[in-house]
């Protein structure tokens, strides 16, 4: 199967591709090298995508280097899982009048300090767990691309449902104003 990758950076009204190629390592690797195409304090989005398995974004502006991985069960079989081994497992995020509350904390993913299990309004994680439905798979930190205009909702969205990578990443690439550019590299 083949990836797709592509690094994008602000520029001016819109985005720009970067020139790089984007070679397996950790995320301090990946964002040595996101860094030095584009100037240390800039900020750049390489998006990645395995054809019918994955897509993830990987941001960094400065020395801050965030991942999230739409499938980090399939990543973790792919050339690029060194990036994706230490990322944090999904946690819920939950929407509250269509609009991301955050990630949850992962020892407690409703938010209401109760035993896992317990009964209560918020408790849709737990009881879907105890019905036997599968958990999601996406890793990472889905507030990278918030302030740029995709909510993390709509990471974890795209993540759960399946679709295909490259949609996925069309879509995000909508919400930020980049997908035009994107399209143009495929």
């Amino acid at each position: 199967m083949a990836y797709f990758t592509a690094v994008l950076t602000p520029d001016g009204d819109g985005w720009r591709s970067v020139d790089v190629d984007l070679e397996a390592g950790s995320p301090d690797e990946l964002g040595d090298v996101l860094r030095g195409a584009v100037g240390d304090d800039a900020a750049v989005v390489a998006a990645l995508e395995r054809e019918d398995e994955w897509f993830a974004f990987v941001r960094t502006d400065g020395e801050e280097v965030r991942v999230f991985v739409s499938d980090a069960v399939a990543a973790a079989d792919s050339s690029f899982a060194e990036l994706f081994a230490e990322l944090p497992p999904a946690t819920e995020v939950p929407v509250a009048d269509g609009e991301p509350d955050g990630p949850r904390d992962a020892e407690d993913p409703d938010g209401d300090d109760e035993p896992a299990g317990a009964a209560g309004a918020g408790d849709a994680a737990s009881a879907a767990r105890a019905a036997g439905v599968a958990e999601a798979v996406w890793a990472g930190d889905p507030e990278l691309l918030a302030d740029l205009g995709c909510p993390a909702a709509t990471l974890t969205r795209l993540a759960e449902s399946g679709a295909d990578p490259s949609a996925s990443t069309v879509e995000v690439g909508e919400l930020l104003g980049f997908a035009d550019v994107l399209e143009s590299l495929r």
